[in-house]
């Protein structure tokens, strides 16, 4: 039985052994609290807020434990797109299919552009052909870049698509989207969200041999990866500085950097990334004569 607003509250301060008087005073009167445990009133976000900080628990804690028994059928699908591969065809094909079921009992702006995501991924993976491609993430992009602000949501979103993008039309929306992420500073999520997609316009200018403007966006993400920790992205990092470093001439430095990036790997048994990060440095540098590299490496690693 899935649980209401209040009965999270309630459940939350019991465990913690605090009163409604004490969660309540200088929120709101306890008589106003109790209604709100009673599912009879809900808070204004503002006291909902302080309620939270009160209980020393996160809003995005609050949220997993109020919603993990009673997610949406939108909220499982949303949440299913992001945790994909954008290479696993029967997976993205899944979604698709659902994501097509949902729309037609309810059209939903979100939903819509997930579908458009998907579909453009499965014709990368089925056809290779970039153009058809390229225009489904087009009707996303066209929606977006009407807004003057974009939420976390659309960030994501964008980060999944934009190695699809032409490089010049990938770049000025990578920066767009890292622009849009400056209000949101020092919130995790949104911090985490940059390394990703500096770890992926670094790449897209490594393929273009824009090695110098490459390197800046991954001088940017290395400190961030240490301070939240993020042991995956700061050795695609340091793998993808060592390729720029052998490109350009430094050989034994660019080693070192790939070292680290192996070190890491192997410290954490990611021999999925492993794998891949392999594939990336055996395309990169010996590129004579090769076709365009679909990396298997995902844009929300």
């Amino acid at each position: 039985m899935s649980k209401d607003f209040g009965d999270v509250l309630k459940e939350i301060r019991i465990d913690r052994g605090y009163s409604q008087k004490y969660v309540a005073e200088g929120i709101m009167g306890q008589s106003a609290y109790s209604k709100i445990e009673r599912n009879e009133i809900e808070p204004t976000f503002r006291k909902w807020l302080a309620i939270l900080e009160k209980l020393n628990i996160s809003v995005e804690e609050f949220r997993y434990i109020l919603n993990k028994e009673s997610l949406t059928t939108k909220e499982k699908l949303i949440n299913e797109f992001f945790s994909l591969k954008y290479n696993h065809h029967d997976d993205l094909q899944l979604l698709k299919d659902a994501i097509i079921a949902y729309l037609k009992e309810e059209e939903d702006y979100l939903l819509r552009n997930l579908y458009y995501a998907c579909e453009s991924l499965i014709i990368l993976n089925t056809t290779q052909n970039v153009e058809e491609a390229q225009l489904l993430a087009k009707k996303i992009w066209e929606r977006l870049e009407n807004f003057d602000r974009w939420y976390l949501v659309d960030i994501r979103l964008i980060n999944y698509i934009l190695f699809i993008f032409p490089i010049d039309v990938a770049m000025n929306i990578g920066e767009r989207a890292i622009q849009q992420l400056v209000p949101y500073h020092n919130l995790k999520e949104a911090e985490v969200l940059l390394i990703n997609i500096d770890i992926n316009l670094a790449v897209l200018l490594i393929a273009d041999n824009k090695y110098p403007e490459s390197l800046f966006y991954l001088e940017k993400v290395i400190p961030l990866c240490k301070k939240y920790q993020k042991y995956n992205q700061l050795a695609i990092a340091y793998s993808r500085k060592g390729i720029i470093l052998q490109k350009t001439g430094k050989i034994d430095e660019g080693s070192e950097y790939i070292k680290k990036a192996y070190a890491i790997l192997n410290a954490i048994e990611d021999t999925k990334l492993l794998s891949e990060l392999e594939k990336e440095l055996s395309y990169y540098l010996d590129m004579e004569d090769k076709g365009p590299l679909q990396l298997e490496i995902s844009p929300q690693e």
